[in-house]
């Protein structure tokens, strides 16, 4: 009847409560102002002169699918709603996770009807992963069904639907490969998830990273972390808090923020997971899954980083600090370019060319992911700038992209736009 533990920690980052976002903020909200800014403004003795926000309109603005039932069920009806509503709003959007847990089991001591929460034995938790299939169904009826069903789950009880999936990640065979494909269906079954999904899933995953690092010495560590990272990337844009700052505190740098580079720096530890090279094995067999999953992991790090750059443009400088020469998939992408590969020639072969289509789709891939993130970098770092070499870096990756993949109508669209 109890549950197995699980064999990792979750990361203390960012909060489960409801994030507000950009296309929600009205004009008759006072704080119209950028979080990062007036905690700022507040560090410098900055007095709020708009007053207390509107709490009635905080309640209409909060969208009630997202919040739990047990929280929703705080407002009273008839005469007792306002006060209902300005009390639930404090308590879901202005409490932290761990102030609303201890304000709610003080109230628990004084209400008549205290509500317990169910327990549901294991038998019953391995069924979800097939719910999960059913929301992808053909038949609309049984997908829209499964489909309500998991999203009162996620708001009500996260860890009871995701825990299951999160302790199979350190099992044995196919186990791992199995838990992914069910958190990765997480991700499509609504465009935006309840906040105590997103962080409950996103913590245990990144503490999964930080477990594998230390105690996995295999390749299937690297294999894991390129199953992992693209559902993080999913995820980052609807967990609240998720700047830079926490980041670094949680020492997930490494896994998170790319340095467009293909490999791991030196300066990365040494294990199976950072691999810095591709080694001096030449079986296609090892060397094409090795490629696969390094490529995974680099487009979806550019992909997270895209999403942190939009909601928070001056974590520019994370990225800017440890930024290395862009190379592709491929053993002949990383030398040094001249003029003369920029003459355009009739002979019909390029530089750089990929023979493999299998390393050319991955090369395409990469090559996109780096090409939005670039124009991203320049949209959020100081017209002012006066570097030239980090100026260089990314435009040489830019030309090593065209110069593959210059046939490709999309690439070169997406080169115009970031230069």
């Amino acid at each position: 009847m109890a549950r197995p533990p699980i064999s990792f920690v979750p990361t203390d980052v960012g909060s489960s409560q409801h994030i507000k976002e950009g296309n929600e903020t009205t004009k008759n909200n006072k704080n119209v102002l950028p979080l990062e800014l007036r905690k700022r403004l507040m560090e410098i003795g900055w007095d709020d002169e708009d007053g207390p926000l509107d709490q009635r309109l905080e309640w209409a603005t909060t969208p009630m699918s997202l919040i739990p039932s047990m929280d929703l069920a705080k407002v009273d009806n008839g005469d007792n709603v306002s006060a209902g509503i300005q009390h639930l709003a404090f308590d879901t959007v202005s409490k932290k996770p761990m102030e609303q847990e201890a304000s709610l089991r003080r109230k628990s001591t004084t209400d008549t009807a205290v509500k317990r929460r169910p327990i549901l034995v294991t038998s019953l938790l391995s069924i979800f992963p097939r719910i999960f299939s059913l929301a992808l169904d053909s038949d609309f009826v049984v997908a829209n069904s499964a489909r309500n069903l998991l999203l009162e789950l996620m708001r009500d009880d996260p860890a009871s639907l995701s825990r299951p999936l999160l302790s199979a990640m350190t099992g044995k065979g196919d186990e791992m490969s199995s838990a992914i494909s069910t958190l990765r269906e997480f991700t499509h079954i609504s465009h935006r998830l309840p906040p105590a999904t997103t962080h409950y899933v996103f913590t245990h995953l990144t503490g999964y990273l930080k477990f594998a690092a230390r105690q996995m010495e295999t390749i299937d560590a690297l294999h894991g972390f390129a199953y992992t990272v693209p559902i993080l990337s999913k995820l980052i844009s609807q967990v609240n808090g998720m700047v830079m700052k926490e980041v670094r505190k949680a020492k997930l740098e490494v896994f998170l923020v790319p340095n467009l580079s293909l490999w791991f720096p030196p300066t990365t530890p040494i294990s199976p997971m950072f691999p810095q090279s591709l080694g001096v094995t030449r079986d296609p067999f090892t060397v094409v899954p090795k490629l696969r999953w390094i490529t995974m992991i680099r487009t979806a790090q550019n992909t997270l980083f895209l999403s942190m750059l939009k909601n928070n443009p001056q974590d520019v400088h994370a990225i800017r600090k440890n930024l290395e020469g862009f190379s592709l998939p491929g053993d002949d992408h990383s030398g040094s370019m001249n003029l003369l590969d920029f003459i355009p020639n009739q002979t019909g072969s390029k530089h750089g060319e990929i023979a493999n289509p299998t390393i050319g789709g991955l090369s395409l891939v990469l090559s996109r992911s780096y090409l939005l993130l670039v124009a991203q970098v320049f949209r959020s770092m100081s017209r002012h700038m006066n570097d030239r070499e980090e100026f260089g870096l990314l435009v040489d990756g830019i030309n090593r992209i065209l110069l593959v993949h210059g046939d490709d109508l999309g690439i070169v669209t997406q080169a115009m736009i970031g230069e």
